[in-house]
């Protein structure tokens, strides 16, 4: 594959100001109900909306190195950034901390730096160089199975930390790849069956038809026979180990899955958060509570309000008008991040983009989804919103992956 070569060098006039401007509002948005969230609570000694606009001075400066960067820098460099990415796993494995888990670096002053956001990139850029190539043809399962290790590896590693939800938006990016890489649907369906079996294991009248489902898919795909089988081993073992696999999860996994499908079952434990949450949000009505004025967040009862529920604080203060605003200005950043990718020339580039871009929507989807009742709770945070810094910096640095790539469109 023929990488970075210049047709002109890049225009200012191709630099995307909607989306980034779409970005800025979303920061300023994260600032303000940081600020809303913590301002009143006495268990913050420090200003946490100050060091979040300094998190995003950072950030933005990181947005700025990243887009001035050409294509090929990236390209020539892809598995070098994901072995650096893999070592910060494996580093903070042996070295880090959390709060029971091992998913940080702490650097001092309350600095933390949690390494597997910069892996998430690492991975996306790998497979990217992977998948771009001329000779990949999903027909052959050889090609199929590098992605798949490529994404495989740091999902084992930051899922052993333990981090179940961060670890998830491995495989997640990968699926809206392969797309763009030309996989069909059904070959889609096919590789995430597994997932599928997981899922339905746990009752015969619902694993019964995702065996049946996949069977037929795999009849109409005129696969070899050897694939065929190994695709249906592979379903039918995880449906019988699934089950084990649950006995030996840390109780706090199950109770988390379990509060789920049902918060009420322990509405002072593990349920507490969801109903609060849920609580929050229906109370904001159309037009919220006003700032500041939040009950469930003055009072505290909602929990982790500048983090993993900062959406609950917008839907109560703001009530649904501000939430469209918030869900309007991040569908404005996927949709410009679609279209970039649609518009460059350089595959690679392409594939780089759609990858940022499925990050950034699982969280998305995943933290609103948490914060109304609708999914496990993860920890993931909300893009450009949550508190944080090495989030924010890494989803800053993807906006300028994309930023810089769309400004380098007739590159090829």
């Amino acid at each position: 594959m023929s990488t970075g070569v210049r047709l002109g060098h890049p225009r200012s006039w191709d630099f995307d100001q909607v989306l980034f401007w779409s970005v800025i509002g979303l920061v300023v948005v994260g600032v303000v109900f940081i600020y809303s969230a913590t301002v009143q609570n006495a268990q913050f000694a420090a200003p946490l909306h100050t060091r979040q606009l300094v998190w995003a001075a950072v950030g933005l400066a990181v947005l700025a190195a990243a887009a001035a960067l050409p294509i090929n820098f990236y390209y020539s460099t892809a598995y070098l950034l994901y072995a650096l990415g893999l070592l910060l796993l494996v580093a903070v494995m042996l070295f880090g901390g959390g709060d029971g888990s091992t998913r940080w670096f702490d650097l001092g002053g309350g600095i933390r730096f949690q390494p597997s956001e910069p892996a998430k990139v690492a991975t996306v850029i790998a497979a990217a160089r992977y998948l771009s190539g001329r000779h990949v043809d999903f027909r052959r399962i050889r090609d199929l199975a590098l992605p798949v290790l490529l994404v495989g590896v740091p999902f084992l590693l930051v899922a052993r930390q333990p981090d179940l939800g961060t670890a998830a938006i491995f495989p997640a990016l990968l699926i809206p790849m392969l797309f763009w890489a030309g996989m069909p649907v059904w070959g889609l369906f096919l590789l995430c069956s597994p997932v599928l079996s997981v899922v339905t294991a746990f009752s015969p009248w619902t694993w019964g038809p995702t065996l049946i489902a996949v069977g037929l898919v795999l009849w109409k795909s005129r696969l070899p026979r050897w694939v065929l089988v190994l695709v249906l081993v592979v379903n039918v073992v995880l449906g019988i180990v699934t089950p084990m696999v649950w006995e030996g999860l840390h109780e706090y996994q199950r109770q988390r899955i379990l509060t789920f499908v049902d918060p009420q079952q322990d509405p002072l434990g593990a349920g507490y958060h969801v109903i609060q949450s849920t609580v929050a949000v229906g109370s904001g009505g159309l037009v919220g509570k006003g700032f500041l004025e939040g009950s469930q967040t003055k009072l505290n009862f909602l929990p982790e309000q500048h983090t993993d529920f900062i959406f609950s604080v917008i839907a109560e203060e703001m009530g649904l008008l501000g939430v469209l605003v918030v869900m309007v200005l991040f569908g404005i950043v996927l949709y410009r991040c679609v279209r970039a990718a649609a518009e460059v020339k350089n595959p690679f580039a392409g594939l780089v983009i759609v990858g940022t871009s499925g990050i950034l929507f699982a969280h998305f989807v995943v933290n609103v989804g948490m914060a109304l009742g609708l999914l496990p709770i993860t920890g993931l945070p909300l893009p450009f919103i949550t508190y944080g810094g090495s989030h924010l910096v890494s989803q800053l640095l993807m906006v300028g992956l994309v930023l810089g790539m769309r400004m380098r469109w007739m590159e090829y």
